[in-house]
């Protein structure tokens, strides 16, 4: 078995309770992790940690990078609103065979015995859906389309061979991004159930948000033409036309994403969509220059995707 040096990186930009509870459960690790640094965005740290201060809020795709390049382990990746359960390092460890992507299994921490995810499906325009999300708390074996930023182990080789994340997204669809293009380059992911994160889900943007939806429309779009199969992307302003369309459809019968939105949400995607595609030529040049060191093709990726692909039991429940 590979012996490997984990680095936890912790970004927040609010501290307070849920970050000081997200350190206590490092601390508790069985396996300690070999290195710990909380990156903070803006404030003071409200934990005795060893910490990089950033003085504003930059964004999270800028803070865990400015955590990456100050440690030196493999990337164990953490939101501020996590808790691990005592031996989920171990078993992130234990699983470790190959350099890749290792997603844990990441339960709502609200003690309805419900997960958050078991990482990311892919819908045909681009979008993800977690997979699991809101269902009964069960091991998940199947390899996911895109890993959660919420909790994640990268191999800090695939890390600096991408460059990590693409700091224009921001905050939101960052990893998204980062997963296509691992899966371009051949990456290969695993899913870890046995090691358990509880999630305080939406603690630092809301649960839905306008600006959150526009951010994720937006950033989706450029995800998605800069990696996506090409047919994918050409494909795009119909399967996001008919993903409106299912979701407004499910949010009459009160299921789906789409009978809870708040006003304006419905507005703020189209902008994000249209924005996205008006930025596109920016994306299609990402697309030309990564293409080179692709060792997935076409029919590759749609099959991956495919494997991947979000579950309609999660979208409907």
């Amino acid at each position: 078995m590979p012996i490997i040096r984990v680095a936890a990186i912790v970004v927040t930009h609010r501290g307070g309770e849920l970050l000081r509870d997200c350190i206590a459960s490092l601390r508790a690790q069985t396996r300690p992790v070999d290195e710990l640094l909380v990156v903070v965005s803006n404030g003071a740290l409200p934990v005795d940690a060893p910490a990089l201060q950033l003085g504003a809020n930059v964004g999270y795709a800028q803070a865990a990078n400015a955590g990456v390049r100050a440690t030196t382990g493999e990337v164990l990746l953490l939101n501020d609103d996590t808790r691990l359960a005592p031996d989920c390092v171990a078993r992130l460890v234990d699983t470790w065979s190959v350099p890749g992507v290792y997603q844990p299994r990441i339960r709502l921490a609200d003690g309805s015995g419900r997960l958050d995810n078991v990482g990311l499906g892919f819908l045909p325009d681009g979008s993800v859906w977690a997979r699991g999300r809101n269902g009964p708390d069960r091991e998940i074996h199947d390899v996911p389309g895109g890993f959660s930023g919420a909790a994640v182990l990268i191999a800090r080789s695939w890390w600096e061979a991408l460059g990590g994340f693409d700091e224009r997204f921001g905050s939101f669809g960052e990893d998204v991004d980062l997963a296509l293009r691992l899966h371009r380059r051949g990456a290969p992911f695993f899913v870890v159930p046995d090691a358990v994160v509880d999630h305080h889900l939406g603690a630092s943007w809301g649960r839905v948000s306008a600006e959150k939806i526009r951010r994720i429309e937006h950033n989706r779009v450029r995800a998605a033409v800069r990696s996506m199969p090409a047919s994918a992307v050409a494909a795009l302003p119909f399967t996001t036309a008919a993903r409106y369309l299912l979701f407004a459809g499910l949010g009459v019968t009160g299921r789906g994403p789409g009978h809870d939105v708040p006003a304006g949400a419905r507005l703020a995607a189209m902008e994000g969509l249209l924005r996205g595609l008006a930025d596109s030529p920016q994306w299609f040049a990402d697309r030309r220059r990564d293409a080179p060191d692709w060792t997935r093709g076409e029919l590759a990726m749609l099959r991956l995707l495919w494997q991947g692909r979000a579950w309609w039991e999660d979208i409907v429940r």
